[in-house]
C-alpha cells in the first residue's frame, strides 16, 4: 500500500501487478514507485549517481583471486576479476562483459556480483568495461570501446595484466544496453571488422536490447505497461545514445538488421529474458534469428537458448541480491558457461 503522504510517480498497472514476482512487487511498493522517473527531467546526470532512497540491490561478490582496475586509454577502463588457483597450461579464458544503463548510466560497480561469480564458478578471467557513455559521447562510442576492448584482450592475452590469458577462448556478455554491445561484439568479431576474423566462444545476453527501432507500435506493444523500464525512459536513453535516428537500423546499434551472413557468423548464445520487459519480444524474435540464420547456412555447431524468467521485469539482474531466490542463476549451472 502506497504511503499517503509522498506523491507515487512509478505506479504498477493493476492489470500489470498479478503477472509480476511478488518479491519484485513488494520492492517496487516500497521504493521504486516513489522516485521521479529520470526520463521526466532534464539531463543533469544525476541519473548516474547513487540514489539515497535505495539499498544496496546487488548480491556481495564472492572473493576470487585478484581484482584490479586497468585504465586501458584515455576512452575507458577495466576491472578485470581473475580465479584463484594455477592458470591452465593454455591460459585462462575470457570472458568480457557490458554493463547495463541506456548507453548512458552504470560503471565499474556495477555487476560486480556477476562478474565475481563467473569468474570463480566459470574458472575465468572476467574483464568488465566502463565504456563511454551517452549524451557526451553519443553512437558508435560505446560500440567503438567495446571493438577496442576485444581487440585489448587478444593483444595482452600473454601479458601479466591478465594474468596469462589464451586469445582463442573469448566469450562476451552484458546486460540491457551492454547485452546490445555484446550481441553487435560478436557480429564485428566473426565478420572481418575485427583482425583476425573468428567466431567467439560464447555470447550471454541478459534481458538486452536488439532493436533500436522498436516503438509502442512494434515491439513494445506487449509489454508497455511493464514497469520500471518505460517506453517512455528506453527512447529518453536511445535518443541520447542515438541522436540520428536514421542510423538505427545499423547492425552496430541494432544487431536485428545485421544480414543472415553476419548473424551465421554468431557464437553459441543464450539470452535471458523477463516476461514482464518491453525488450522481451524483441529478444525472442534475436534468438529466432540465430537460429533461422544456422540453419540456412548449414551451422551445426552453435544453438541458441533461451531462458524465460516467468513475473520478472528488467531490473532483475540489478535486483538480484534482494531476492530469496535470485532469478538469474546462469553462473550456477543454467547456462553451459564453457570453452
Amino acid at each position: 500500500m502506497a504511503d499517503p503522504s509522498r506523491p507515487v510517480h512509478q505506479p504498477i498497472q493493476p492489470h500489470v501487478r498479478p503477472l509480476l514476482d511478488p518479491e519484485y512487487v513488494a520492492f517496487h511498493d516500497k521504493y521504486f514507485q516513489y522516485l521521479v522517473p529520470d526520463d521526466t527531467k532534464p539531463w543533469d546526470g544525476s541519473a548516474r549517481l547513487k540514489n539515497p532512497h535505495l539499498p544496496a540491490t546487488e548480491s556481495e561478490p564472492v572473493p576470487v583471486g585478484n581484482v584490479r582496475d586497468i585504465k586501458v586509454n584515455d576512452n575507458y577502463t577495466v576491472r578485470v576479476f581473475t580465479p584463484d588457483g594455477p592458470k591452465p597450461a593454455a591460459g585462462w579464458p575470457v570472458f568480457l562483459w557490458f554493463h547495463g544503463g541506456g548507453w548512458a548510466v552504470g560503471d565499474l560497480a556495477a555487476n560486480n556480483d556477476v562478474c565475481a561469480l563467473v569468474c570463480q564458478r566459470a574458472r575465468c578471467v572476467v574483464v568488465s568495461v566502463a565504456y563511454r557513455l551517452a549524451p557526451e559521447h553519443p553512437y558508435p562510442a560505446a560500440f567503438e570501446d567495446a571493438v577496442d576492448a576485444l581487440r585489448w584482450v587478444r593483444s595482452e592475452a600473454g601479458s601479466a595484466a591478465l594474468g596469462g590469458t589464451d586469445p582463442g577462448r573469448v566469450a562476451v556478455g552484458g546486460t540491457s544496453a551492454g547485452g546490445q554491445l555484446a550481441a553487435s561484439l560478436s557480429i564485428a568479431a566473426a565478420c572481418g571488422e575485427i583482425e583476425p576474423p573468428a567466431r567467439l566462444a560464447f555470447q550471454l545476453l541478459v534481458v538486452p536490447v536488439v532493436d533500436s527501432t522498436a516503438t509502442v507500435e512494434t515491439a513494445w506493444a506487449a509489454n508497455r505497461d511493464a514497469p520500471w523500464l518505460t517506453p517512455a525512459r528506453m527512447t529518453w536513453y536511445r535518443r541520447m545514445y542515438l541522436p540520428d535516428e536514421g542510423r538505427a537500423r545499423e547492425w552496430q546499434v541494432s544487431p536485428n538488421f545485421a544480414s543472415r551472413e553476419l548473424l551465421a557468423g554468431s557464437p553459441r548464445t543464450w539470452i535471458a529474458v523477463a516476461e514482464q520487459d518491453i525488450l522481451a519480444p524483441e529478444a525472442e524474435g534475436y534468438a529466432a534469428q540465430l537460429a533461422e540464420a544456422w540453419a540456412e547456412r548449414g551451422v551445426e555447431d552453435v544453438e541458441v537458448v533461451t531462458k524465460i524468467y516467468q513475473g520478472s521485469c528488467h531490473p532483475m539482474l540489478t535486483l538480484n541480491g534482494m531476492s530469496k531466490a535470485p532469478p538469474l542463476r546462469f553462473y550456477n549451472g543454467e547456462t553451459d558457461l564453457t570453452w
